[in-house]
């Protein structure tokens, strides 16, 4: 049995008698007081210098056969500013450990001990353009480095709008809902902080609409430094070479 192209999961919206705003909620424009919302959210991220980030998500997967499964894990992000980070992706079905500093990218596979390192230079946003383009690699939650700094992303969007304030465990968030090409997106922001609390991506491209689902813990408090956040090669651990799609050949 094979796979299609996966997400996530989350029903909420579209449950019928949800909300009455979701009932009514506009369906083209954007309300300015989404964008001010993203606009505020944007700052607040930008004014981390660093940041730690524990994050339970859901995916789905689709099989061929157009039914979803869903799978529960965890992704954990160390950031610091403006060119280091280490995120780790865990779930039953894959772990991954992903390193970026000191002109380097390494993603680790650590059940299989393999590891691949590729130079990449420049700020954490100019990495993820090239690890993104050179090596079709996206990484979990790559968004929470580049809004703010990419103002592409705020053209994207087509439809937004408010929905309410909600419960996201103890924190009070108010939900959003944008559209744009391709993708339909919700998020929920903390009202006290202006951080992230919660994120709903679907894949509107597949008939199937699956899910990501990412609910975000953050600890600000934290600092990791650079050196904090490096590569070091477990032992025993083999190197193997990514593929460089820009060049079409191993490196």
């Amino acid at each position: 049995m094979t796979f299609r192209i996966q997400y996530f999961c989350l029903p909420l919206l579209l449950c019928a008698g949800s909300t009455a705003n979701a009932q009514t909620a506009p369906t083209t424009g954007i309300e300015p007081g989404a964008m001010a919302a993203m606009d505020k959210m944007n700052a607040a991220l930008l004014a981390l210098p660093a940041f730690s980030l524990k994050s339970d998500v859901t995916t789905e997967q689709v099989l061929d056969t157009g039914q979803k499964l869903q799978f529960g894990g965890t992704v954990d992000v160390q950031a610091h500013r403006p060119d280091a980070f280490k995120i780790s992706a865990v779930s039953d079905i894959q772990n991954r450990d992903y390193y970026f500093g000191g002109g380097k990218f390494t993603v680790l596979a650590p059940r299989l001990n393999y590891y691949a390192t590729v130079p990449v230079s420049g700020s954490i946003g100019q990495a993820l353009d090239k690890l993104k383009t050179n090596f079709g690699i996206e990484l979990p939650l790559a968004d929470l480095f580049t809004w703010g700094t990419d103002q592409t992303l705020r053209t994207r969007i087509k439809s937004g709008y408010v929905i309410r304030p909600e419960k996201i465990d103890s924190r009070t968030c108010t939900h959003y809902a944008f559209r744009q090409e391709k993708v339909d997106w919700q998020i929920w922001i903390d009202d006290a902080g202006q951080l992230p609390c919660k994120i709903v991506i679907t894949d509107t491209t597949d008939p199937s609409m699956p899910q990501y689902t990412a609910v975000l813990h953050w600890d600000t408090s934290a600092r990791p430094s650079a050196a904090d956040l490096a590569f070091t090669a477990p032992a025993d651990a083999h190197e193997i070479k990514l593929v460089d799609l820009s060049k079409g050949d191993a490196k």
